[in-house]
């Protein structure tokens, strides 16, 4: 009898956090670091200035900026997927322009596909087709500038060599 007890428990608390997953992605960006690297395999932080955030070797390698993002930039927030290399990236432009290096380098990847993350503050006409693209790092990147804020999004497909 405490067998069958345990095990209506156990399929009950699965089924709650089977049901309860696709609420918490909406919201994930609001939840501890160990929830969304845990769950969704994804990561989000944010940085004043792009002087607060990581550099090369410093420990936080999944936030490091592409070397294309102007160095006075503001408020900058960082989607990124912990079991592969996607990324999101929002971010506000000061007075240094956005130098971006075009598709030479590139081939299929971001030149054709949206997102693989998604995140609330992601706008819902920045996708597909999308934007520019820069190939001037380790990974193709789609950015799309509305006025002074950018929207970047690479799903991890490397440059050919």
């Amino acid at each position: 009898m405490k067998k069958k007890v345990l095990l209506i428990v156990a399929v009950c608390v699965a089924v709650c956090v089977a049901a309860a997953a696709p609420l918490l992605k909406k919201y994930d960006d609001h939840l501890p670091d160990a929830v969304n690297d845990h769950l969704f395999h994804e990561r989000i932080k944010t940085f004043a200035t792009a002087g607060d955030a990581p550099e090369s070797g410093d420990g936080e390698g999944l936030f490091v900026l592409p070397p294309w993002v102007p160095k006075d930039v503001t408020h900058i927030t960082e989607k990124v997927q912990t079991d592969g290399s996607a990324r999101l990236m929002r971010f506000t432009l000061d007075r240094a322009p956005l130098k971006l290096s075009g598709p030479k380098g590139c081939t299929g990847g971001a030149f054709n596909a949206a997102p693989a993350l998604d995140a609330s503050w992601w706008p819902e006409d920045v996708g597909e087709g999308a934007g520019r693209v820069d190939c001037s790092y380790e990974f193709q990147w789609r950015v799309a500038v509305k006025g002074k804020q950018v929207y970047a999004w690479t799903n991890g497909d490397r440059l050919d060599d």
